[in-house]
């Protein structure tokens, strides 16, 4: 498959604009369309306990999904749960866990607010106590502190990639931390899932979470929690009712067995065939050439801006620089930034990118957010850049 050549003619929006929002959303490509029409067009049904083969078909496709899910992050069939998108996996991991007072949360100072809230909530509630591991203006983090904070810690959560300043964490070697201290390990892998390689065992990850409609070129409404089986005995279904038990009484119920005890109610059956779709389609580019063109696509976007005088955030380093380039145009506000990007066709993110303690770290009101996927090519960076050389030389 040529990159990214190939890719583009799977997806008709890449005719029309130059898309650079992807860390919010990516753009979907044809057969992930296709897969779910499938569903809702040839065997639209619930899925388990249906004996009809309508519900049998839809049960093997889901079931199928889940696979394709396990072995793309190198986890087992029952530790993927489908949630709805990666926030609602990470309020389900603070909601099923017990807490008690005093019990010690570390997270960074970097995080998305989906992964910031949730512990801010039980510390509240609970009188658990959070602290936060330091790190400098780029993002990158102090692994000497992370080290000294982690000990003594009920549960460690850290982002693998920033959406804010497009940092790679060290998550490997904090997860190794985390369970020398016999802590919980919960990653987000909102920004990294379809990406990157992303190898549950290799993060000593107890619990990531990711979104469908990301990385992996899936639909929106579908998320995924993986739960390491070492979880099932402690991790208590905050959501019960259908589909989450093997008996019930008027006075009591037991569960059913993982994942089903975790997926209450009728799941998002069509997204979780589009995420399968989504990432065989990732598989077939290839992880290796994804990161490839991301990199090449953020080496010379940092680039240009330097070459502009364009103060952009971020880690210098680019081995640590995902495909992520957070920048400002002073004296403009990031939106009418955006806006005049927009006016050529060019569809970028402006704000605080749902990261209001580092933009406020940064002393600044939010950011202007170029975000790439495998399908973007250098020369739509060059006509972004060239757009900005135009702006910035308006304001001189």
């Amino acid at each position: 498959m040529r990159i990214p050549e190939d890719v583009r003619k799977d997806i008709p929006l890449t005719q029309e604009v130059i898309y650079f929002d992807n860390t919010a959303t990516s753009l979907t490509p044809i057969p992930v369309v296709e897969a779910m029409n499938e569903y809702y067009l040839k065997y639209r049904a619930n899925v388990h306990r249906g004996v009809h083969r309508l519900s049998q078909m839809a049960t093997h496709k889901y079931e199928e999904s889940r696979k394709i899910v396990a072995d793309f992050i190198g986890a087992k069939f029952e530790e993927i749960v489908f949630t709805k998108n990666t926030s609602e996996s990470l309020n389900l991991v603070a909601l099923g866990l017990e807490w008690k007072k005093g019990d010690k949360i570390v997270t960074t100072p970097y995080e998305h607010h989906s992964d910031l809230l949730p512990w801010q909530r039980v510390a509240k509630k609970y009188g658990a106590k959070l602290e936060i591991i330091e790190g400098d203006d780029e993002g990158n983090l102090d692994l000497a502190d992370a080290e000294k904070k982690i000990k003594g810690a009920k549960l460690v959560a850290v982002q693998h990639v920033s959406n804010a300043l497009g940092v790679i964490h060290e998550v490997e070697e904090i997860g190794k931390m985390a369970k020398e201290e016999g802590a919980i390990f919960v990653v987000d892998a909102a920004q990294s899932v379809g990406h990157m390689e992303v190898d549950v065992r290799k993060l000593h990850a107890d619990f990531l979470a990711f979104s469908g409609h990301k990385g992996p070129l899936g639909p929106t409404g579908i998320g995924v929690l993986y739960i390491n089986e070492e979880m099932f005995d402690i991790f208590e279904p905050p959501l019960i009712g259908g589909g989450t038990i093997e008996d019930v009484d008027l006075c009591c119920y037991k569960l059913t067995a993982p994942p089903e005890r975790y997926e209450a109610g009728t799941p998002n059956i069509g997204g979780a065939i589009g995420l399968a779709a989504g990432i065989k389609y990732i598989e077939k580019i290839g992880l290796d050439k994804i990161e490839k063109q991301e990199h090449k696509l953020v080496k010379r976007t940092t680039e240009g801006l330097t070459e502009l005088e364009i103060p952009w955030y971020g880690p210098r380093s680019l081995k640590k620089h995902a495909g992520v380039v957070s920048f400002n145009v002073p004296p403009l506000h990031p939106h009418d930034v955006a806006a005049i990007l927009d006016e050529h066709n060019i569809m970028v993110r402006s704000g605080h990118h749902c990261a209001l303690p580092v933009m406020k770290r940064l002393g600044i009101n939010g950011t202007v957010r170029a975000s790439f996927h495998v399908y973007n090519s250098i020369e739509e960076v060059e006509t972004f850049l060239g757009v900005l050389e135009e702006l910035v030389k308006s304001l001189r």
